[in-house]
């Protein structure tokens, strides 16, 4: 038994280690990645480790308005199902997201397969990989576009979707291709942590044929999610969950760090976001849960100087809890993961 445990280790450090140096020698470009302000009702869209952390069917779904000053700038809408099966040691998930930015000028859809395997050091203490494959369609809508030629100095725009002097672009108004990501959870009573990385394979997400010397591939997504929960009550109901997620993509970053407090059925948290050098918004969040469902609602104050035109970011979730093993009984954790559980 110690020499399987011995085997599966290595192997999770063998293709952590072989998925970093993918990383290292990968061409990067200034491609981001959307995160949800509630990350921790999705992780397994930032890290693939995350899927499969209950024994009980997970259905989450979200939505996200994002800079509701602007017109339909950032919509973001998103259905997922994952699970863990106790006597394989391993989590099977699916996620839809569709991603909606400039009212319709660039839409991604992505539909994403994930598997995570269970490596457990005690019987409260394990180390969980996660591997995903991900087909993604975008659709760019040239005729939403606006080029420099097209513009008067005067009267402003005078046509749209006629780019004039970029003679690089394809006649393709969408594509499709393969995403890969990876990623490692640790977790234990009192502490958690997990590394992410998406886009190893760096997809080539341009719409032009000569898209200059920089290229067009979509730079790798490292992640760092780190945490712990306690009980600040003697009856246990009322836990204090602090977290914090670093997220970074070539020369960009965003760190979100927070604490979450849970009493009873309700919930509610207060976050700080920094993205690169500034500060970017502080974020109100306030949850509901009911038996098998849970319900998540948070509002970004975009405190830089954006504040007085974006109207901040709102983002609803939806959380369904399937029990579809009746002789399982209520299942113990005895871990600090509650927060995305719930």
């Amino acid at each position: 038994m110690r020499n399987k445990k011995r085997r599966g280790i290595r192997y999770l450090l063998l293709c952590f280690w072989t998925a970093t140096l993918f990383y290292l020698h990968s061409p990067l470009s200034l491609a981001q990645d959307h995160i949800y302000s509630q990350y921790y009702k999705t992780p397994e869209a930032i890290n693939p480790a995350f899927s499969g952390i209950s024994e009980s069917g997970r259905i989450a779904a979200a939505f996200r308005s994002q800079w509701s000053g602007f017109e339909n700038a950032y919509r973001t809408y998103s259905l997922g199902y994952n699970q863990y099966f106790r006597r394989i040691n391993s989590g099977f998930g699916l996620l839809a997201m569709v991603d909606n930015q400039g009212d319709g000028i660039l839409t991604q859809s992505r539909v994403s397969a994930f598997y995570s395997y269970r490596i457990h050091i005690n019987r409260n203490t394990f180390i969980q990989s996660g591997i995903e494959l991900a087909g993604i369609q975008s659709r760019l809508d040239w005729s939403k576009l606006v080029f420099g030629s097209q513009i008067d100095p005067i009267l402003g725009p005078i046509e749209q979707g006629q780019p004039g002097e970029i003679e690089s672009r394809t006649s393709e108004d969408s594509k499709t291709y393969l995403d890969i990501g990876f990623g490692l959870l640790f977790s234990s009573p009192s502490f958690f942590a997990g590394v992410g990385l998406r886009h190893l394979n760096t997809p080539n997400i341009g719409f032009l044929d000569n898209p200059g010397p920089s290229g067009a591939r979509q730079a790798v997504l490292y992640s760092l999610i780190i945490g712990t929960d306690f009980q600040v009550s003697s009856n246990g109901k009322n836990r204090l969950k602090p977290n914090m997620l670093f997220a970074g993509q070539k020369d960009l970053y965003q760190l979100n760090a927070g604490l979450h407090y849970s009493f009873g059925q309700w919930s509610s948290g207060l976050y700080y976001r920094h993205n690169s050098s500034f500060s970017d918004a502080v974020q109100a969040h306030l949850g509901f849960n009911y038996e098998n469902f849970s319900f998540g609602y948070s509002f970004d104050f975009t405190i830089s100087k954006l504040a007085d035109h974006t109207r901040g970011a709102h983002e609803f979730t939806l959380l369904l809890k399937i029990d579809n093993n009746r002789n399982r009984g209520n299942v113990n954790y005895s871990d600090c993961l509650d927060l995305f559980r719930h």
